[in-house]
């Protein structure tokens, strides 16, 4: 008899606990996406009806005429930015008020990732980004670009190999994936690799389970910011228990060896090393005029003043580790996700591919062998950037991004009202939404490399491939670096031309945590030269 009653009624307490604070924006006169009982504005995550990037982004089209919008996840109140001006000073003006993002790591159970710039937090943030800043100054890329350039020649020549003059098919996701992986185990490791023709190398089979979005790690991922404490406090990994202990071995052998034998190599392990000794920030970090943009993309560096709480901190082995496997992740993940879009476009819109390849030849002519190609060459190509800062509007690698709020933030929305984002609460902002949006770009959905061709004429609050601000993409010059290389070695050897099982317009994995196609991005690959 006691179960007929007291179930109902803990049903009913539980509901109203779970809608208790649903009334919060309403009371603020705030305009809100009306939330699902218990699940806020996530149901439409949990049940994979779309993907969380459109999920989190609902309030932008609902509610054009404001500057913010309110969301639930689950239960908590949160906020959403709509107007790419107030993201900017948030970002730079304001920036005391938002110093960290969202999501809350352990450092027990992910020494790797909770250790990486983008999930670090306070003095340690500071600390890590003062001090790595100077290894991603466009100088210190063009050291490096010999290695990329390296890597991918050595790649591209063994695919040309393999094609024996005729054309073939490949799933490009897992061609730029091993590309990458080579390039990024050489530059953030000190390690040669060569994936293509050995794929079961332990740093290719690692590196793909640390990069890995989708599945259960995409669903971690995503819950960090979505139940961040929960997270924590349940003390749940991100990444896998045996990628954590592969690195950290290999990165601290790597050291000792280095350090044992006195070896300067131009990559990461060098640039962390100097960091770990106080060398890095005495060097030149100033770059010369030409090597100050790596594209139209680059994140705009912003200086931070020296803060002497951060003094006592050292760059310990971990640490150095942390930082080289965010920048694997980072340069695999980001770039290969550039690099597959970049290929579907130009496949689908041959007139592009043609007058991109044109200017590779023309630029090949300037090279002493016509076919390695210089840091200087690169940053020339000015159709090549048309085209990467397009594919980086049209598809961003990164959709959405999150901050904390750190302290109470006041500002006026469009209708003169006042709105205060009280301390603790979450902001989201949706660059996706930013970058299709027609108020910003006219014909949003069409891939047109031209909006490019005057910079003056792109609104540069609305464009924010790496974001903006102090907690901008640190590795927006190495990005762009190697995505440009791989193209210019790909469009150099063959024709992109859509493979039977490409589906177009190509269909979005909405279950996965990144930017991803469904049924993969299949081309034919044509060689140029037989």
């Amino acid at each position: 008899m006691f179960l007929l009653w007291a179930l109902p009624v803990a049903l009913y307490l539980f509901y109203r606990w779970s809608v208790a604070t649903y009334d919060y924006f309403e009371k603020r006169n705030i305009p809100y996406v009306k939330p699902v009982p218990f699940f806020g504005q996530v149901w439409s995550f949990f049940t994979q009806e779309k993907h969380a990037v459109d999920v989190a982004s609902e309030g932008y089209y609902m509610f054009p005429d404001t500057r913010i919008s309110g969301v639930f996840m689950l239960r908590t109140p949160a906020y959403l930015v709509h107007d790419p001006i107030l993201f900017k000073e948030m970002a730079i003006k304001d920036f005391d008020h938002f110093t960290d993002h969202v999501a809350e790591i352990s450092v027990e159970h992910d020494p790797l990732l909770a250790r990486s710039l983008f999930f670090t937090r306070g003095a340690r943030w500071r600390h890590h980004r003062s001090g790595l800043s100077p290894a991603f100054t466009g100088s210190k890329m063009r050291n490096m670009f010999a290695l990329v350039a390296k890597s991918a020649g050595d790649a591209m020549e063994r695919l040309v190999v393999f094609s024996r003059g005729k054309p073939f098919t490949m799933e490009l996701r897992d061609l730029y994936s091993k590309l990458g992986n080579d390039a990024m185990t050489s530059i953030s490791f000190g390690v040669e690799v060569d994936s293509l023709t050995d794929p079961d190398n332990e740093f290719f089979l690692k590196g793909k389970r640390l990069a890995k979005v989708d599945g259960l790690p995409g669903l971690k991922m995503l819950m960090t910011t979505i139940l961040p404490g929960l997270f924590k406090f349940l003390r749940l990994g991100v990444l896998y228990k045996d990628v954590n202990e592969f690195y950290q071995e290999a990165v601290a052998t790597n050291i000792r060896y280095r350090e044992k034998d006195y070896i300067k190599r131009p990559d990461f392990i060098h640039l962390l090393l100097q960091a770990r000794k106080n060398q890095l920030n005495n060097e030149q970090s100033e770059d010369d005029d030409e090597l100050q943009s790596a594209g139209f993309s680059t994140a705009e560096t912003h200086r931070m003043e020296r803060d002497t709480s951060t003094e006592k901190l050292q760059w310990r082995d971990v640490d150095i580790t942390a930082a080289a496997a965010s920048f694997f992740f980072g340069g695999i993940e980001s770039t290969t996700t550039l690099l597959c879009f970049a290929s579907y476009e130009l496949a689908v819109n041959r007139d592009i591919q043609a007058r991109l390849k044109i200017e590779v030849d023309n630029a090949r002519q300037e090279l002493e062998d016509g076919k390695t190609p210089t840091y200087e060459v690169l940053q020339k190509m000015k159709y090549l950037d048309m085209v990467v800062s397009e594919t980086l509007r049209r598809w961003a690698p990164f959709g959405l991004t999150n901050r904390r709020c750190t302290k109470d933030y006041t500002f006026t929305n469009t209708d003169g009202t006042k709105i205060t984002i009280e301390r603790g609460l979450n902001i989201s902002i949706p660059l996706k939404s930013f970058h299709l949006d027609e108020k910003f770009f006219p014909d949003p959905l069409r891939f047109d490399p031209e909006r490019f061709a005057n910079p003056n004429q792109i609104n540069q609050d609305a464009y924010v491939p790496f974001g903006t601000g102090l907690r901008n993409c640190i590795g927006s010059r190495l990005a762009l670096m190697q995505a440009k290389c791989f193209l210019f070695y790909m469009l150099s050897n063959f024709t992109i031309q859509p493979g039977a099982k490409l589906t177009i317009p190509i269909t979005l994995d909405e279950t996965s945590a990144g930017l991803n196609a469904k049924h993969g991005f299949w081309m034919n690959l044509v060689p140029r030269y037989v």
